[in-house]
């Protein structure tokens, strides 16, 4: 208000060499918005400096406002200093509040000129204790310097932002330049999302494997047996998804595969809904398209967002409990608290892993709300009981629903346990295992060439993102990456302790948000870091030349998704055999597939007597075919054989398993082949001729 072009700061102890006074003047007027004076620096002086005070400035104080300044800093603690007067009326300082009344301010402005990009220097200065005597300190119990600690780790983890409920405010900030871009960046992701998921749906893949094996269990009698075991071929899913699925099965008709992909959809896109809210709330400009591309738009997301099965509906609830306690935290009244208890309850329903969620966004919530020095019981009192409650219905509703997927596939959880290194343990997944099934569903390469897991390239680019990601977002607050990390380190806790198995990709979709968010602000930081010498419009044509590749890969992965084709091997079957009802011997795996693929076509048979029906515990062999079959086989002079989920190491099992059909009945061959050992395995169709009947062979080629 007085025109002053900026000030001049310095103790009143006698402790500083006025001397410097010229050069502060000098840096200010040179441009430099922030002049640090440092008695570290070259031609600095440091005498009788105390050993806490140089330890402590030097270790812990200028290490830790340098990593949240983003400028190398060597003297924080020192209050001879220069600011400029843009810096001091910019809003988004806003030096003037009543939460300053100590060392905060010193520290807090320290730490803000760098993060918003202001010119920041030091100067070396004098800075002389007296050699005996008492040193003139304001800190000098333990407890004034245990509180000075507190106050430099709320600053260095944005503590006193003015805007510290969007901490993503001034990374994601979006240029007036390239406003009226950034303004369709959302609308484009999510017009991508629907787009990739239609285009899967309407490629119409068969339903592989999976999805029949819990298709086989709806409609559900009762809405109660939604909370109990689930009869057939040892499925599980959450209670919410089954009713969903249940009601939709009902109202399908004869061909519901196609409803429920489309309920998947819904959930993609009630997922990408609450994100994106989610991230408004926390000012992320730029990050926000980011996130969304690299969540929904990954070849993983377009896949497992029309499966059906309930992954989109896990991922739509934590989206949806990550949106209700930011919200929670931001203003803790009862409509927001309300908000998160029905979140936390609707997340019980729809996700098996509700116990652990709840219990990392609980300690990610806390911290942030004392780290802003706010009250923490009642959300701390709601997030208990949500835990609770939770914990108990995995105690007795999911672990009773999950015991005999649990027991059935033993061969393959038994060894899903996390093993350290040097453990001496010779199974389980490693820690880079690990990490690598976290960064698939980013890959862009999910199931193009890298299988279930990220690979080596992604996933050293992606722990580099991510770390990059969890710096950048501590200095904004610590609810994502504390979230993040609790989410990641607590999984792998379990895994350790035998409590929770590290499978697939698709296993841990619910803490790909967390995960996602925090590799876009890695990427935003690096973004935002080009822009210091690039035009200002550039990052957001960066972001939407990210997002247009994304949707790229996306419209890709939904044209080009791994198939089991068995409907094609029925088509061979139709159009080669010479029998109008052929007799077809089905394969376990293939057996619930072809429950809903022309369940009219052909008389079909499979493992033992009357086996061929969706229990998946029966099992029998090739070799009691004709006697199992033979009222079947009399009428017939050809048997078809079709078996999927057939992987490269087991060509010569199949081959070996047809040989007791081949002494009892005659010659087989292979007709039809389909599909890779990338993905879904191959799906085969053999044709075995009675002996003395063998047509000859229509194609050299086996895959027809």
């Amino acid at each position: 208000a007085e025109g002053y072009d900026g000030i001049l700061t310095v103790d009143g102890n006698g402790k500083d060499g006025l001397e410097a006074l010229p050069r502060f003047i000098a840096a200010l007027d040179a441009g430099f918005d922030y002049v640090q004076g440092s008695r570290y620096r070259p031609g600095g002086q440091a005498i009788n400096t105390p050993i806490d005070r140089k330890l402590g400035g030097r270790l812990l104080h200028a290490p830790l406002l340098s990593l949240a300044s983003g400028s190398w800093l060597t003297d924080t603690t020192n209050g001879f200093r220069g600011y400029s007067r843009r810096y001091l009326t910019d809003p988004r300082v806003a030096p003037f509040r009543s939460c300053f009344n100590d060392y905060n301010l010193l520290f807090y402005l320290s730490a803000r000129a760098g993060q918003l990009g202001y010119r920041v220097t030091e100067i070396p200065v004098r800075r002389e204790y007296p050699a005996s005597g008492p040193v003139p300190t304001k800190m000098g119990s333990l407890a004034s310097k245990l509180a000075l600690v507190g106050e430099l780790f709320r600053t260095a983890l944005g503590g006193y932002h003015p805007d510290a409920d969007r901490p993503l405010s001034d990374l994601g900030a979006v240029p007036a330049s390239a406003s009226r871009l950034a303004a369709y960046l959302l609308p484009l992701v999510f017009l991508l999302i629907l787009v990739s998921r239609l285009v899967a749906i309407l490629d119409a893949p068969d339903i592989w494997h999976d999805e029949a094996m819990l298709m086989a269990n709806l409609p559900l009698a009762s809405i109660w047996e939604a909370f109990a075991p689930l009869p057939y071929y040892a499925q599980a899913a959450p209670p919410g998804y089954l009713l969903l699925a249940s009601a939709v099965v009902s109202v399908s008709g004869g061909a519901p595969e196609t409803g429920l992909r489309l309920l998947s959809l819904a959930g993609s896109l009630a997922a990408a809904g609450f994100l994106a809210l989610t991230l408004r709330r926390l000012g992320a400009g730029l990050v926000a398209p980011i996130a969304l591309a690299l969540v929904f738009l990954s070849p993983f997301g377009v896949r497992y967002g029309v499966e059906i099965k309930q992954y989109s509906f896990e991922l739509m609830a934590t989206c949806l409990l990550l949106y209700a306690t930011v919200r929670a935290v931001q203003r803790p009244g009862p409509a927001n608290l309300a908000l998160l208890a029905v979140s936390g309850l609707l997340l019980i329903l729809f996700s098996f892993a509700a116990s652990v969620l709840l219990a990392t966004l609980a300690l990610a919530a806390v911290l942030q709300l004392r780290l802003l020095g706010r009250g923490i019981r009642s959300i701390a009192g709601l997030f208990a009981g949500l835990v609770v409650m939770a914990a108990v219905w995995h105690l007795t509703i999911t672990a009773a629903a999950t015991a005999d997927q649990l027991t059935y596939f033993s061969f393959v959880y038994d060894k899903a346990y996390l093993r350290l290194p040097f453990s001496g343990a010779e199974e389980g997944p490693t820690v880079k295992n690990y990490l690598s099934i976290m960064l698939g569903m980013f890959d862009p390469f999910y199931r193009f060439a890298s299988e279930y897991h990220a690979r080596r390239l992604f996933a050293v680019g992606g722990v580099i993102l991510v770390g990059l990601g969890l710096l950048a977002s501590l200095r904004r607050g610590v609810l994502l990456p504390v979230a993040c990390v609790a989410l990641l380190g607590g999984l792998a806790l379990l895994s350790l302790l035998r409590l929770y198995p590290i499978l697939y990709t698709r296993h841990f979709i619910f803490a790909q948000p967390l995960v996602g968010v925090i590799l876009a602000i890695g990427l935003a930081t690096l973004i935002a870091a080009l822009s210091r010498w690039t035009p200002a419009a550039l990052p957001a044509r960066l972001v939407a030349g990210f997002v247009v590749l994304s949707g790229g890969v996306s419209l890709l992965a939904g044209l080009t998704q791994e198939k089991q084709q068995v409907s094609e091997a029925l088509a061979v079957i139709a159009s080669e055999s010479t029998d109008p009802a052929p007799l077809i011997y089905v394969g376990i795996a293939a057996q619930p597939i072809l429950l809903y693929v022309q369940p009219e076509f052909g008389v079909r048979i499979g493992y033992g007597p009357g086996a061929f029906d969706p229990d998946f515990r029966k099992r029998g062999s090739t070799a009691t075919l004709t006697t199992d079959y033979a009222s079947e086989l009399r009428g017939h002079d050809e048997i078809w054989m079709v078996e999927t989920l057939v992987y490269d190491g087991s060509f010569a099992q199949v081959r070996q398993d047809l040989l007791p059909l081949e002494a009892a009945f005659g010659p087989c061959e292979e007709r039809y082949r389909s599909g890779s050992s990338a993905d879904l395995g191959h799906t085969l169709a053999h044709s075995c001729r009675a002996a003395g009947d063998l047509p000859e062979r229509q194609a050299d080629d086996p895959a027809g």
